[in-house]
C-alpha cells in the first residue's frame, strides 16, 4: 500500500499570528473597516482569459514558458495556465496535499512577473486554492508570504465585495500586528523586517514589493557592517541574537537581493540595486561578474551559467557545510534558480541544459506537466544518448510526482507530454543505451493506473514494457491485473512466460512472488495437486533468494514472502518468525518498516491472532514507522479487536495518533477514534483507492458488529480493481479457502 507521507508542519512562532492568518484564511473575522486603497500586484488594464482545459495545459504552459512578451494573446493564455495550476492546486488541497497543494499556488504565482498579475487571473476555485495556501502559512508563521497572499486576494476580489473588505481588515491587522510584534536588538528587528519583505517578494511580482525588499535588505546589510566595525573597535562579546543577524547578513543579504530581481528575469535591475546598496561591499566577485555578464551581454549562455550558480547552492542545501541560521533561504535560492534558468532557456529554447535546469524547477513548483515538452526541446532530430538518457530521468521524476502527489491525472499529462522522449529512446540507435528505459516507465504509469483502478489503461502499458523488456516481476504483474479481472487462465498464461523470461535464473525472488500467486489463482480454481507443487516451487525459491546478500528492501521483501507462503502451509509459528525476521530487518528503512509491520498485522487480521497484531504495531510505534502506516495498523488492531470482543490494551490507540491534518489517514484516524461519523468520512474520501479504503472500513465495522451483509460486500472489494491496496487483499484473503498441508520433507524452515 504505497501511500505518500504529510509534510510535518512546523510551528507558528506566535500563536496570535496562526490564528489572525487563520482567519484571513477562513474569510472570516472583524467588521469591515473603511475602504483601503486597493493593493495591486501588476498594472489594472482588463485582459481576456483564454480557457485551458486539462488535456492542453501542457502545451499551453510550454507556450508561455518559451514566449516571454507582452502580447494580448500571451497575457490571455497565462491568464488561462495560472488558473488552471490554481484549480490543481485547489485539488490537492482537497485531497489533504497541502504541502503539494502550497507548491501548486507557488508555481502559478512564478509564472508571473511585475505588470502581469490582474484580476481576471482569480476566479472561485483559485481563490480557495490562494485560502489554502494561506493557511498553511499561518501553520508556519511565514509573515512574508501570509502578507503576500492576503494582497493577491484582496486585489483580486471585486470592489465592494465583502470578502474583499474581510480581506482587507485582516490585511491591516497583520501589518499593525508585524510592526507592534517587533522586538529584540536592531539587527533582530530589522532581520524580522528583511525576511517578511523577501517572503513577500518572492511571490509578489510587483515593483512595490521589489522596492520594500530591497530596502529591507539595504538597511540590514548596512547595521549589519557597522555593527560588525563596532565589534572590531570594541572587542565587546556580541550579543549571540545579535550576532547571528550581523552574521546572516553579511553571509546572505546581497545574493538575496540578486536572486529576487533574477526571479523577475531582471539582472539589469539587479545589478543596480546591489551598486546603490551595502550589498556591493558584500557580494562575492564571481557572482557579481556574472550578474554583470547576464545583465550587459543578455545572452543565453550568461544566464545558464548564472542558473548553474543557482542549481549548485540549491544542490548544496542543507549540507553540513551550510549554516542554516545564515545561509541564503532555501525559497530564495530556488527563485534566483527559476528565474535564471527561465531566462536562458528563452534565449536558447534547444540548449539542452538550460531545458534541464527549468524542467527540474518545473517538477519542483508543481509544474511537471510541461517538463518533458522544455526537456524535448533541446533534445533535437539525433539525440545525444547521454542527453537522452537524462530526458529519461527527468520523466521518470516528473511523472512520479504526480504520482506522489496523489494527482494522477497530473501524472497522465506528464505521460502524454513525454511522447516524444519516449519515441527518441526506442529508437534502434538508442535502445540498450538509454536508461531509465521506456519500459521502466511504462511499468511507472501503469502502477499509477493500477492505483486508480484502471485495469484497461494499465493492460496495453504493461504488455508494451513487458514486449519490449520481458522480465518475471513485468509478466507477473500482467498475471495480477488478469486475475483481479477475473480471468484466470489469462492470469495463469502470463505467470508461464513470467518462469521463462530472461531474469528468471537470477530474480529469485521474483520468481517466488510468481509461483506464490500461481498457487493462490489454482487454490481459488480448488486445483490442489498442482496448487501445492506452485507452493512448493515457491517456498523453495524464497529459502534460496535468502541465502542472496541483498539491500534492507530486499531483505525485508524475502522474509515477508516467505511468510506469506509458510502461512499458505499453515506453519503460523514459522510465518510469525519470518514477518518478525521483517520488521526487523527494515529497521534501518522507515518506508521498509512501515511494509513490513503493515504485512504482519493484516496477517494478524485475517487469522484473527490479537497477540501477533499486538506485537506488531508495538514494534512498528518503538521503531519510528511512518505515521499513516500506524494508522492503518492501529485501525486493524482495533477492528481486531472489537471482532474478538476484547478490550483494548492501548496499543491501538498509540497509533492512532492523527499524521498531517486533512490527510486521509488523518481522517481515518479521526473516524476510528469516534471523532468523524460515518458520512464526513465519505465525503472526506477524493481519489479511487479512498474510496475503496472507505467501502473496506465501513463493511469491516459492520461486521464486526455482527451484521451478516457486510460478507458480501467485502468479497465484492477482494474483487476491486484497485488491486495493490492491502485492504483488497484483505478482503480477498478472508473469504480465500484455507487448506494446511505439510512443508516438503527435507526442508529447513528458519
Amino acid at each position: 500500500m504505497a501511500r505518500a507521507l504529510p509534510s510535518a508542519a512546523r510551528r507558528p512562532r506566535s500563536a496570535a499570528l496562526a490564528v489572525l492568518l487563520s482567519l484571513a484564511a477562513a474569510g472570516c473575522g472583524a467588521a469591515p473597516t473603511a475602504a483601503r486603497p486597493r493593493p495591486t500586484l501588476g498594472g489594472e488594464a482588463t485582459i481576456g482569459v483564454t480557457d485551458v482545459p486539462d488535456d492542453r495545459f501542457a502545451e499551453s504552459l510550454h507556450r508561455v514558458l518559451r514566449d516571454g512578451s507582452a502580447s494580448p494573446d500571451r497575457s490571455a493564455l497565462l491568464a488561462g495556465v495560472v488558473r488552471r495550476q490554481l484549480a490543481h492546486a485547489d485539488k490537492r488541497f482537497a485531497g489533504g496535499r497541502d504541502a503539494r497543494g502550497t507548491e501548486s499556488v507557488l508555481g502559478a504565482i512564478a509564472l508571473l512577473r511585475s505588470g502581469e498579475a490582474q484580476r481576471a487571473l482569480l476566479d472561485a476555485t483559485g481563490d480557495r486554492a490562494i485560502a489554502g495556501a494561506l493557511a498553511r502559512a499561518s501553520q508556519r508563521g511565514d509573515e512574508g508570504r501570509a502578507l503576500a497572499l492576503l494582497r493577491l486576494r484582496s486585489a483580486a476580489l471585486p470592489e465592494g465585495a465583502p470578502a474583499r473588505a474581510e480581506v482587507s481588515d485582516h490585511l491591516a491587522a497583520l501589518e499593525r500586528w508585524m510592526k507592534e510584534t517587533r522586538t529584540g536588538g536592531p539587527l533582530q528587528r530589522l532581520g524580522a523586517e528583511e525576511r517578511a519583505a523577501v517572503g513577500r517578494a518572492l511571490i509578489d511580482p510587483s515593483d512595490e514589493a521589489l522596492a520594500a525588499a530591497t530596502s529591507a535588505i539595504g538597511a540590514f546589510v548596512d547595521r549589519a557592517i557597522q555593527y560588525n566595525f563596532e565589534l572590531q573597535q570594541t572587542r565587546q562579546r556580541p550579543e549571540r541574537e545579535e550576532a547571528i543577524e550581523a552574521a546572516r547578513a553579511l553571509e546572505s543579504g546581497a545574493e538575496t537581493m540578486a536572486a529576487l530581481y533574477l526571479r523577475q528575469g531582471d539582472a539589469k535591475r539587479a545589478l543596480e540595486a546591489i551598486d546603490r546598496t551595502g550589498a556591493r561591499r558584500l557580494i562575492r566577485p564571481p557572482l557579481y561578474e556574472r550578474i554583470r555578464l547576464a545583465a550587459t551581454d543578455d545572452g543565453a549562455r550568461d544566464w545558464q551559467v548564472l542558473a548553474a550558480v543557482f542549481a549548485q547552492k540549491a544542490a548544496r542545501a542543507g549540507d553540513a557545510d551550510d549554516t542554516p541560521e545564515t545561509a541564503v533561504a532555501p525559497a530564495v535560492v530556488s527563485a534566483g534558480l527559476w528565474g535564471a534558468s527561465l531566462e536562458s532557456y528563452r534565449r536558447a529554447p534547444t540548449a539542452f541544459e538550460s531545458g534541464m535546469l527549468l524542467a527540474r524547477s518545473l517538477v519542483s513548483l508543481g509544474l511537471s506537466e510541461a517538463a518533458p515538452l522544455v526537456v524535448n526541446d533541446g533534445l533535437g532530430a539525433q539525440p545525444n544518448l547521454g542527453a537522452l538518457s537524462a530526458a529519461m530521468g527527468l520523466v521518470m521524476a516528473a511523472v512520479g510526482d504526480g504520482a506522489e502527489a496523489d494527482d494522477l491525472d497530473a501524472a497522465r499529462r506528464t505521460f502524454a507530454a513525454s511522447a516524444p522522449i519516449l519515441a527518441a529512446a526506442e529508437r534502434p540507435d538508442a535502445k540498450g543505451h538509454v536508461e531509465p528505459t521506456p519500459a521502466r516507465v511504462r511499468l511507472l504509469m501503469a502502477s499509477i493506473e493500477i492505483r486508480d483502478g484502471k485495469l484497461a489503461a494499465a493492460r496495453p502499458l504493461l504488455e508494451a514494457a513487458a514486449t519490449a523488456e520481458p522480465t518475471v516481476a513485468g509478466f507477473t504483474l500482467l498475471a495480477m491485473l488478469e486475475r483481479q479481472a477475473g480471468d484466470g487462465a489469462a492470469a495463469l498464461g502470463h505467470l508461464a512466460k513470467a518462469l521463462t523470461a530472461p531474469d528468471a535464473r537470477t530474480a529469485r525472488l521474483d520468481v517466488a512472488e510468481a509461483h506464490a500467486l500461481a498457487f493462490e489463482i489454482r487454490r481459488d480454481g480448488g486445483a490442489g495437486a498442482s496448487a501445492r507443487a506452485e507452493l512448493d516451487a515457491a517456498l523453495t525459491w524464497a529459502l534460496s533468494a535468502r541465502q542472496l546478500r541483498g539491500d534492507v528492501v530486499a531483505r525485508a521483501r524475502t522474509e515477508r514472502l516467505l511468510g506469506r507462503v509458510l502461512d499458505d502451509y499453515g506453519d503460523r509459528k514459522g510465518a510469525a518468525r519470518a514477518l518478525d525476521r521483517a520488521i526487523s530487518a527494515a529497521a534501518e528503512d522507515r518506508a521498509t518498516l512501515g511494509a513490513a509491520m503493515l504485512d504482519a498485522v493484516a496477517r494478524a487480521l485475517v487469522l484473527k491472532d490479537l497477540a501477533s497484531a499486538r506485537a506488531a504495531v508495538r514494534r512498528g510505534i518503538d521503531s519510528d514507522a511512518p505515521e499513516e502506516d500506524l494508522v492503518y495498523a492501529g485501525l486493524w488492531l482495533q477492528l481486531l479487536e472489537r471482532e474478538l470482543r476484547q478490550p483494548g490494551d492501548g496499543t491501538a490507540d498509540r497509533a492512532l495518533r492523527s499524521p498531517g491534518h486533512g490527510t486521509w489517514a488523518n481522517k481515518l484516524a479521526a473516524w476510528a477514534t469516534g471523532k468523524l461519523p460515518d458520512a464526513d468520512l465519505a465525503r472526506a474520501a477524493q481519489s479511487a483507492a479512498q474510496r475503496v479504503e472507505l467501502d473496506f472500513y465501513l463493511a469491516m465495522s459492520r461486521k464486526v458488529a455482527g451484521d451478516p451483509g457486510a460478507d458480501e460486500r467485502l468479497r465484492a472489494i477482494g474483487k476491486s480493481p484497485v488491486l495493490d491496496l492491502i485492504e483488497v487483499q484483505i478482503a480477498r484473503e478472508l473469504y480465500a479457502p484455507r487448506a494446511r498441508t505439510e512443508l516438503p520433507g527435507g526442508v529447513t524452515v528458519p
